[in-house]
């Protein structure tokens, strides 16, 4: 569990990184201390010897020798360093001390030295070494405490500095804890002036902002299609009721049930497109292919080649001979089959209607373009929200159900196109962008 706290890892990787450095100054340290302890003691050896060498270089082996060793060790006590004299046979003939033990020493480490010849003899400086490993000792246990203390320090240094960096986190998930969601509009501030903080807290109010849009606009879509249902169930009822309130002719019960089964199949689209709209926004986007846009537009210009004449329509269409998309059939169809509806749908009676597919770089455009009276850019925005109509009265007129650019939305936002609906002077333009 302490390794799932971001302050723990922060305080163990600080602390460990610590330690090593301590380690690794510790070994130097006592290394180095070693080596030069060494080293001085050798050079002062090498140079107590060269210069008993040089006293009794012009004497013989005799006994004004051991008088002359007398007065060389007299000369190094201040060094502490002791002398002694062996024979041939390595027999102890002289030893300024009788702590110095026979020379040759092996493995002892209380004592130092050195020896040359001299005549058949051997002569042997020393210097006792016990009182420097002791004194190593202490310089090791010094360190060893020192750096046990810093590191504790610093871990608890560590320790509260990270978690002073981190408080502002836990008073931001404070805030998030006792924010009401009542309203669905929830607003952190940042709890320090870090810009790390400050980001942060930005791109979750940016976050929190857009839950709430979206909480909205699903509010507003709830709201709607109970609305939608509600409406033609309504009128279902309503006729079914009065038709069987009292005995009616043949006739009579032929127009309510023809008024029932308009209400039913109104009904029954509207629960379809609904169906499809969520089908769209939940299911994996289908494998794309190669289509010929405008195969697509053709085809959907003669499916409604009957509802353009009967509103007295001027279709103009600018079609290369080909224009090849990448994009799975079934969205391709549906976002033209919506789009061309709906433009032809929406421009005034006797009004222009034109369809132009364009290459661009990189990519292909499909605009639609409806003769018709101009939108207010409030209304725009608005267009592509489920059962939106600018005007209430044209569901009558065209028998939509407000879910057609819904729809295309969808489509476009699922497999990467772009959708945009501009209104101009003479009526409303749909431009559809396809990536290459």
């Amino acid at each position: 569990m302490l390794f799932n706290s971001m302050r723990w890892r922060m305080t163990l990787v600080f602390s460990g990184a610590t330690a090593i450095l301590l380690l690794i100054a510790c070994y130097v340290t006592i290394r180095y201390s070693r080596i030069t302890m060494e080293r001085s003691a050798d050079i002062l050896l090498q140079t107590a010897a060269k210069k008993v060498r040089h006293e009794l270089a012009h004497l013989q082996p005799n006994e004004t020798t051991l008088y002359e060793l007398t007065e060389q060790e007299r000369d190094l006590t201040e060094e502490n360093i002791a002398l002694q004299m062996l024979n041939s046979h390595g027999k102890l003939v002289w030893s300024s001390t009788s702590q110095m033990p026979v020379w040759p020493w092996g493995d002892r480490d209380d004592w130092r030295g050195t020896s040359f010849r001299f005549g058949s003899g051997t002569i042997v400086i020393g210097l006792p070494w016990l009182k420097h490993e002791r004194s190593q000792e202490r310089l090791e246990i010094t360190l060893i405490v020192l750096s046990l203390f810093i590191f504790f320090t610093v871990t608890g240094g560590a320790w509260l500095l990270v978690g002073r960096t981190l408080s502002p986190i836990g008073r931001l998930a404070g805030q998030a804890r006792s924010a009401s969601v009542e309203r669905m509009r929830v607003h952190l501030t940042a709890p320090s002036k870090d810009v790390e903080i400050v980001e942060l807290v930005v791109t979750l109010n940016g976050l929190l902002d857009r839950l709430a849009e979206s909480a909205a606009a699903r509010g507003r879509f709830y709201a709607a299609v109970s609305h939608e249902l509600r409406t033609p169930l309504q009128a279902l009822y309503g006729h079914l009721e009065l038709a069987l309130q009292r005995p009616r002719s043949e006739t009579e019960y032929r127009v309510y049930v023809e008024e029932a089964l308009a209400q039913t199949r109104r009904l029954a689209a509207l629960v379809r497109d609904l169906l499809l709209l969520n089908r769209i926004e939940m299911a994996p986007t289908p494998s794309s292919e190669a289509l010929d846009l405008v195969e697509i537009c053709e085809r959907q210009l003669v499916h409604y080649a009957s509802l353009a004449a009967k509103r007295h329509l001027q279709l103009h269409t600018e079609f290369p001979p080909f224009l090849e998309i990448i994009a799975p059939t079934n969205h391709a169809e549906m976002l033209v089959r919506n789009l061309v509806e709906n433009a032809l749908k929406y421009a005034k009676e006797g009004g222009q209607v034109r369809i132009a597919l364009k290459s661009s770089t990189p990519g292909t455009d499909l605009e639609i373009f409806n003769e018709c009276t101009p939108l207010a850019p409030s209304e725009l925005e608005r267009l592509t929200e489920p059962f939106y109509r600018p005007d209430s009265s044209r569901n009558t007129a065209t028998g939509g159900n407000g879910l057609g650019l819904t729809i295309c939305k969808a489509i476009a936002d699922t497999c990467g196109w772009s959708l945009e609906l501009c209104s101009v002077p003479t009526g409303f333009l749909c431009r559809v962008h396809f990536p290459c």
